[in-house]
């Protein structure tokens, strides 16, 4: 608890040492600014394991200032992927320490970004004819050996995300977006919503702990109680997150990071669509008064949307999204094998969290709550608009995400595998019984309740 609530401190001072940092005209000053402070954070928090991530940052600046980007995005992923899955984690097998859990997740945010800066250069050597995205665009054009240091330690969601491009990352020095935002109004409300859900983790943490599911009292309850504790241990999951990922949100707003005008439609991760606009517009900064801008680009997680949906894919969409952009991207995308994308795309993700089978368990197991879930949103997608069997619907659809996600965290808890193996035992592998009888049940309900689209155009 005490090193969670130093981690909780941390964010906070990258939050309000924004004031200052954003208020930096000259855009070399503001660079080193942002890196010293990322360096001072990561020393804190890492203490002697500060070896790990320079020693990683070091080599991967060498491999993407001096090999040809048509190649060095393969050797920075294979290289940052190793470093992270073998050296960091599996190094006491060879005499090397293994870094603390904070300093992990240090390596975990610099493995997406070193390595998703050499993706980037490598999709600008053949950026689309019209490159509405801005592929190919000024920021990129003359990465240095110390740029790619600047942008790996930069304290902007060094800590815990979220992940950003290094476009995203220049854009923030050179244009003149950050200047002219104001962050503290959507911050404050941020940071009010932050302590709501402190508030919420500690009366979750008293009343329903994780590790209560390992206890010999826990195996002694009813089964009721036993299967339906899987749901407030994953509020206190939930919030846990939210906490950390608001406020590392908080962070890059304060110092004008992600900072966009919104008819630049920026998206999480990438950030705008229509970069062209964005660049018209940062060579008229008098006029971006009149300008709407956002912080879309680097809001990891949507809490009310990933409450309220209906749907596990839109869940999963939602729930950090800027790591999934990365995932999306430059895994999901770029895989040859159509048939595998999905599978394999889950398998890295599990393992870039951790080599704890929970991992894996937790989400290669998503695809069994998907089976029925597809079914059941078509359902409701047919439902006409305000009706009680499109409520019903909806009900059925939420239910089942709340189940996926509670009954499958479980796993990402608890992470020990004979562990969770022994939880699945006790709640006699009702979660998976309930996923079977609902895919069961929609594929019954479909010979009868699912309309073709050509069916229902007809009726129309």
């Amino acid at each position: 608890m005490w090193t969670d609530v130093v981690y909780v401190t941390l964010l906070l001072f990258c939050v309000f040492v924004g004031f200052y940092y954003r208020k930096i005209e000259d855009p070399e000053v503001k660079k080193w600014t942002g890196t010293l402070i990322g360096i001072l954070l990561t020393g804190v928090v890492s203490g002697s394991y500060i070896l790990f991530p320079l020693v990683f940052s070091l080599i991967n600046a060498i491999i993407i200032t001096n090999i040809s980007p048509k190649k060095s995005h393969i050797v920075s992923f294979i290289f940052s992927f190793f470093f992270l899955l073998v050296i960091s984690r599996l190094g006491d097998y060879i005499g090397l320490p293994v870094p603390s859990t904070h300093t992990n997740l240090i390596l975990m945010i610099l493995t997406l970004k070193l390595s998703g800066l050499a993706f980037e250069l490598n999709a600008a050597i053949n950026p689309p004819a019209d490159d509405p995205e801005g592929v190919d665009n000024e920021a990129i054009k003359n990465v240095g050996f110390l740029d790619v240091f600047h942008y790996g330690f930069g304290y902007m969601g060094l800590l815990t995300g979220p992940y950003y491009r290094y476009r995203t990352y220049w854009d923030h020095l050179y244009k003149p977006f950050s200047k002219v935002v104001d962050p503290w109004p959507v911050t404050l409300y941020k940071l009010k919503q932050t302590t709501f859900f402190v508030v919420l983790f500690f009366i979750m943490n008293y009343y329903y702990p994780v590790r209560y599911i390992l206890t010999e009292e826990y195996a002694e309850r009813s089964f009721l109680y036993r299967h339906f504790y899987m749901y407030p241990t994953f509020v206190l999951f939930r919030v846990r997150m939210y906490i950390g990922m608001g406020l590392a949100e908080c962070g890059c707003q304060m110092a004008g990071l992600g900072a966009y005008p919104t008819r630049c439609k920026p998206i999480q991760g990438l950030g705008p669509k229509d970069y062209k606009t964005t660049e018209t517009l940062a060579k008229t900064p008098e006029k971006l008064e009149n300008e709407e801008l956002d912080f879309e680009t680097v809001y990891n997680m949507n809490v009310w949307k990933l409450e309220k949906c209906n749907s596990t894919r839109t869940a999963m969409k939602t729930w950090n999204n800027c790591v999934q952009y990365w995932f999306g991207v430059y895994i999901y995308k770029r895989l040859p094998m159509k048939n595998m994308r999905a599978l394999l795309t889950l398998l890295l993700s599990a393992v870039w969290h951790g080599w704890s089978a929970g991992y894996a368990v937790c989400f290669c197991q998503i695809p069994l709550f998907l089976l029925s879930e597809d079914i059941f949103y078509k359902f409701y997608q047919q439902a006409a608009e305000n009706s009680i069997a499109r409520k019903l619907w909806y009900l059925l659809g939420w239910y089942e995400k709340t189940t996926c996600m509670a009954y499958l965290g479980i796993s990402f808890l608890v992470l020990d595998f004979k562990e969770t193996l022994a939880y699945y035992k006790l709640v006699y592998f009702s979660g998976h019984i309930i996923a079977l009888t609902l895919y069961i049940a929609a594929l019954y309900c479909k010979l009868y309740i699912f309309k073709p689209t050509g069916d229902k155009d007809k009726d129309k």
